[in-house]
């Protein structure tokens, strides 16, 4: 049981013995693009997402409307046939 009290960290665990000013991190893992960019790239993909939604809305809404045409010739050549 000492043996393990005798090997403590050579940090040491206090609080008060802690540092409290900023210590940057030397040899840290390299950001590969600016916040900038990644900002942009994320509002051109919000952009992107939206349109293609808009786009794909609208030509359900078009194909909807064909659909709707057809079935309205076909009703109206069905009441043309049964009033003849």
């Amino acid at each position: 049981m000492n043996q393990a009290k005798d090997q403590q960290p050579s940090t040491s665990q206090r609080p008060e013995d802690r540092s409290t000013e900023f210590v940057a991190v030397e040899g840290g893992a390299k950001e590969s693009a600016s916040a900038g960019t990644l900002l942009v790239a994320a509002y051109l993909v919000m952009w992107a997402l939206l349109l293609g939604f808009l786009f794909i809305g609208w030509r359900r809404g078009q194909q909807l409307a064909a659909r709707l045409e057809s079935v309205e010739k076909a009703l109206d050549r069905h009441d043309a046939a049964k009033g003849s």
